[in-house]
């Protein structure tokens, strides 16, 4: 009988992606990674360290406020959000929307407008005859309008997202509670964050904070009923557990919300795996390499085409076993039919040898 072993561990939680647009538009499909990847983080550790010190500083700044709206900085705090955090960011991130870290790049331009158009005098107050002089146009083809969420979306909704784009950054570098900080504070902000929830249950499940995870993972769905992502999660980790049928009805439903969704269908197999359901897992991992390669990712790819290989050897080596061959019963005494069943003492004597 095969077993899971072939593919321990290998079940793959999911992260959503902080991307704006596609959070705000529900006809866009979710940017997720594998949660806990093995590549290497894409940043150096010193642009982590420098994440967590903007998180520390962000909710200390929020705590001492008691919000994110329009703030009476004093002269350190708006220096410290203009040069050591926004001028980061704008270096970083540039005009580049689908980079997470762009939420916390606008959440950050919101608080300093938010400031200076309460609290710092335009010239035309300063100087009256200004405002009586036409104004100049100017006109750049280049420029760009700021995305509609700019507006749209309120202080503290841009705040939430700008938290769960540092969370998602951080788990991504190893800093577990650090990520988990901040996504405490993205519920905090905004407690209807399914995204967060999710995401937030793959942290403690590898924190082994099982039923904590568990919790998260029921409320992203209670949240959103779609969230095929989240499904995904908790079925592989209720088949951890032992809850197979429960995890296979997970899996089903993630598979059934988001056909193309590859680590469903990875997840699934492994399942299906240890229930010792071959063909089944041929199929869901033989659809996840096609998935893989449709959405041009090399890891996968590299992945599935091993565990398939691995699972065929082991199908093939479980096929040409020869059965042995049993011996009969003959009242309370097991007659062997080959000399590979006689135990030690009966070999001595057919060589002649004393027990």
């Amino acid at each position: 009988m095969l077993t899971s072993e072939l593919m321990e561990n290998h079940f793959v939680l999911t992260d959503v992606i902080p991307s704006m647009p596609q959070l705000l538009d529900n006809a866009k499909p979710l940017q997720t990674r594998t949660s806990e990847s093995v590549v290497p983080p894409p940043y150096p550790e010193t642009a982590y360290q420098w994440l967590v010190e903007a998180l520390d500083g962000l909710i200390d700044f929020g705590q001492r406020h008691g919000h994110y709206g329009v703030i009476n900085l004093s002269d350190s705090e708006y220096e410290w959000l203009m040069d050591d955090v926004l001028g980061e960011l704008i270096f970083s991130v540039g005009e580049d929307e689908s980079h997470p870290l762009e939420p916390l790049m606008r959440f950050i331009i919101r608080i300093i407008a938010n400031y200076e158009d309460k609290y710092v005098p335009k010239l035309t107050e300063l100087y009256p005859e200004l405002a009586e002089e036409a104004p100049i146009k100017t006109t750049n083809e280049n420029s760009k309008p700021p995305p509609p969420y700019a507006s749209e979306l309120s202080d503290t909704e841009l705040a939430a997202h700008a938290f769960f784009a540092i969370g998602c950054l951080l788990w991504q570098g190893g800093k577990a509670e650090k990520a988990l900080s901040a996504y405490d504070t993205a519920i905090q902000l905004k407690p209807d964050y399914a995204e967060v929830y999710s995401n937030r249950g793959n942290i403690k499940n590898g924190l082994s904070s099982h039923d904590a995870a568990f919790d998260d993972y029921d409320e992203a769905i209670r949240l959103n009923p779609n969230f095929a992502e989240a499904y995904s999660n908790r079925g592989a980790m209720k088949f951890r557990i032992g809850e197979h049928a429960a995890a296979l009805a997970d899996l089903n439903e993630a598979i059934r919300l988001r056909p193309d969704f590859m680590n469903a269908y990875i997840n699934r197999g492994i399942a299906q795996l240890g229930l010792n359901n071959i063909d089944e897992t041929e199929a869901d991992l033989q659809k996840a390499l096609e998935l893989a390669e449709q959405q041009e990712n090399v890891d996968a790819k590299v992945f599935l085409e091993k565990e398939l290989q691995q699972l065929n050897q082991a199908v093939s080596k479980q096929n040409n076993k020869k059965p042995r061959r049993g011996g009969q019963w003959k009242g309370k005494v097991k007659i062997a039919e080959d000399f590979d069943e006689l135990p030690e003492s009966f070999g001595a004597v057919f060589r002649g040898e004393d027990e």
